[in-house]
């Protein structure tokens, strides 16, 4: 399958039963949503699926839910992340024989300042798939520069795109941007697509977000792709007090919404995080109606 990537990228999230147990049903129903929605491709697991919070086996069983769901509609982009980098290995391993078509990769630092060697790792362990290149900010990832990880790419040839996650995100994007050729495709935003206008204005290819907005980020997009950059701006406007609620809840909100329309059963989430009380319940489900109701009237003028 081409793996040009361009457009929304959604982060499928793990669902869970009540119990804490997987929901595969539920997972399946979401690959199906993202295709139906307009995503360009689905990608399983990423931080947003609550990646580290997954034994292998779990992984695995969730992997090939994604890849016999989607029925090859869309490439299938495979988070590999893992606390150490021996765990990234054995995930690229796994992602593979499952059949993804991509992989991304963070470079964290288990990595020490071996990263080429251990990219290189990586992608052996792939059998030749592109490799999306993530880069977050510490804890969790190694916070490269732009400078590092143009090195990094050039020295890893399998590496054809890079997802910037830092904050703030601008120079580094236009860096890595007016560096993109040869085996470099493009950048792609992150940070929950909370900075995504400025993301494209600087020269984005494409986002990556969470999925419960997925039709106005969709929308957004085309409708900057498109040259219409004054619609493309009132729908990113439009879509800013969710995603600041999103920022200290993340998943427990995404789940919110999504249990709302009616995708999964529950709401459980393994990551440590704030609990959403009902009275913000309320207010998240006040706004995204409103961002559904606003997105709807930008489509129809």
């Amino acid at each position: 399958m081409a793996t040009d990537l361009n457009g929304v990228l959604p982060v499928v999230p793990t669902p869970f039963l009540d119990n804490g147990e997987l929901d595969l049903p539920s997972l399946a129903n979401l690959i199906d949503f993202a295709v139906d929605a307009g995503a360009s491709a689905l990608v399983y697991p990423g931080v947003a699926s609550e990646d580290v919070h997954l034994t292998p086996e779990e992984r695995d069983a969730c992997l090939q839910t994604v890849v016999t769901q989607n029925r090859g509609r869309l490439p299938i982009v495979a988070g590999v992340n893992s606390n150490t980098a021996e765990g990234m290995v054995a995930a690229a391993e796994q992602a593979a024989a499952n059949g993804a078509d991509m992989i991304m990769a963070m470079a964290i630092p288990d990595m020490g300042t071996d990263f080429v060697d251990w990219f290189k790792r990586i992608s052996d362990a792939t059998e030749g798939r592109p490799i999306i290149l993530q880069n977050l900010f510490a804890p969790r990832g190694a916070d490269l520069s732009a400078q590092g990880m143009l090195e990094l790419a050039e020295a890893v040839p399998a590496i054809q795109y890079v997802k910037e996650e830092g904050i703030p995100s601008g120079a580094k994007v236009s860096a890595l941007v007016a560096a993109v050729g040869g085996n470099l495709k493009g950048v792609i935003g992150g940070g929950g697509a909370r900075y995504i206008f400025e993301e494209l204005e600087r020269g984005a290819v494409a986002t990556m977000p969470a999925i419960e907005l997925l039709e106005l980020h969709v929308d957004l997009l085309n409708a900057y792709f498109q040259h219409r950059r004054e619609e493309a701006l009132a729908l990113y406007t439009k879509s800013l007090p969710l995603l600041l609620i999103q920022a200290p809840f993340r998943m427990r909100m995404t789940k919110h919404i999504l249990k709302h329309k009616g995708l999964i059963k529950s709401d459980f989430v393994r990551e440590p995080l704030p609990e959403m009380d009902d009275q913000l319940k309320h207010l998240v489900l006040e706004l995204y109606e409103a961002t559904t109701s606003i997105q709807e009237t930008s489509l129809a003028s």
